[in-house]
């Protein structure tokens, strides 16, 4: 465990550099668009194969989104659904649709679907511009997407605009803890040095009219967080 601080620290040290650096170019939203969209895009199947290194424990960081949806049945919106392990869940138990601004990303969400015999209504799109009428959905999820929207206020207002009145918004990703810990601080500035944004959802929920506003932090070091907001009125 010691060597595993060390360690972090080491990398959280070097990603400051590399941060500070980045931040003064304005460099984030190029390392979005020309390093990991095509890379989201084009290396689907690379990316799954990414994600099933972890050794399950991107399923039980992304659990607390699911106890945080509605029972079903509902219609439950996923925003960023990557390869599709979540959205697997959510189509077998919810009236699911999900978006991904990666094409490559909802081609292979939909094989994925398709050889497990379910569906789902997915589209190819962005957060800040989300293809469905108002009040489609009686739950919106993102789980470690939002770190690479530029405009969070903008995605989240969207998110907003498709829930139902009573719906909530939910997104799980990584941050800052509230708890103020060290580790979780540097951890924070290395997402920040390869190009994601680390944030707080609350501000955003608040500023997107969405109300009971709570979050929570846990995983290692609580450096992941879930936030939920609900729309104003009763579904």
């Amino acid at each position: 465990m010691k060597k595993l601080i060390v360690f972090v620290i080491a990398l959280g040290v070097g990603a400051l550099v590399c941060a500070w650096l980045l931040a003064r170019k304005g460099a984030r939203t190029r390392i979005q668009r020309h390093l990991w969209q095509p890379f989201y895009n084009r290396a689907s199947g690379l990316y799954d194969l990414l994600d099933s290194l972890t050794l399950g424990w991107l399923p039980r960081l992304r659990r607390p989104a699911l106890d945080a949806l509605p029972a079903p049945p509902a219609r439950v919106l996923e925003v960023g659904i990557g390869s599709g392990r979540l959205h697997v869940q959510l189509a077998e138990h919810y009236d699911a649709a999900g978006l991904d601004l990666a094409p490559g990303m909802v081609d292979y969400t939909r094989r994925r679907l398709a050889k497990r015999g379910l569906v789902s209504d997915l589209r190819q799109g962005s957060v800040t511009a989300i293809p469905w009428p108002d009040a489609t959905f009686d739950a919106v999820v993102s789980t470690f997407a939002s770190s690479a929207f530029p405009d969070a206020q903008a995605a989240v207002s969207e998110m907003a605009r498709v829930l139902k009145p009573g719906g909530k918004v939910i997104i799980v990703d990584a941050g800052d803890a509230l708890d103020g810990n060290r580790i979780a601080w540097l951890l924070a500035r290395a997402w920040e040095a390869i190009g994601d944004y680390m944030r707080d959802e609350r501000p955003y929920m608040q500023a997107a009219g969405l109300v009971d506003i709570t979050r929570r932090d846990y995983g290692p070091w609580n450096c992941v967080h879930i936030t939920v907001g609900a729309k104003p009125g009763r579904l």
